[in-house]
């Protein structure tokens, strides 16, 4: 796969199990590298923890890796969490207010549908756990 169709991420492994590999990035809103960010105080950076499947060869806590992900891994969490949620709501709204009910119902419907999708979900994450695949390398292979 070439480089062009990873995502990758520098961080730093927080633990190690037996199968399973917990890397900490820092995660930069589109603000932070602007020459502004001090004035306007919308910078924002965040800790993330990922979970990715243990790579062969030696790693310690601490040490600095990169995680990768593939292109098509991110085009189907934006799907997952962004595409289908709007839609949804779009879809709720425009069909419960053709069925002539009341806006605010159609608004209390379309939040509570999305809030069923999102437990589902919860619900289901094992399953995208298994389709969503993060691998650690050594920043040296970078």
């Amino acid at each position: 796969m070439a480089d062009t169709e990873k995502i990758q991420h520098e961080g730093v492994i927080k633990s190690i199990s037996e199968q399973t590999v917990e890397v900490m990035i820092v995660s930069l809103a589109a603000c932070s590298g602007c020459h502004a960010q001090g004035a306007c105080g919308m910078s924002d950076a965040k800790q993330k923890v990922i979970i990715a499947e243990r790579p062969e060869g030696s790693f310690s806590v601490g040490e600095k890796v990169i995680v990768t992900a593939s292109l098509h891994n991110a085009f189907y969490s934006v799907l997952l969490a962004y595409i289908f949620p709007s839609i949804l709501i779009i879809a709720a709204i425009f069909f419960i207010e053709k069925s002539e009910y009341s806006e605010l119902t159609a608004a209390i419907s379309s939040l509570f549908l999305l809030m069923l999708y999102f437990f589902a979900l919860y619900l289901l994450k094992n399953k995208f756990n298994k389709k969503i695949k993060f691998t650690v390398e050594k920043t040296g292979n970078y």
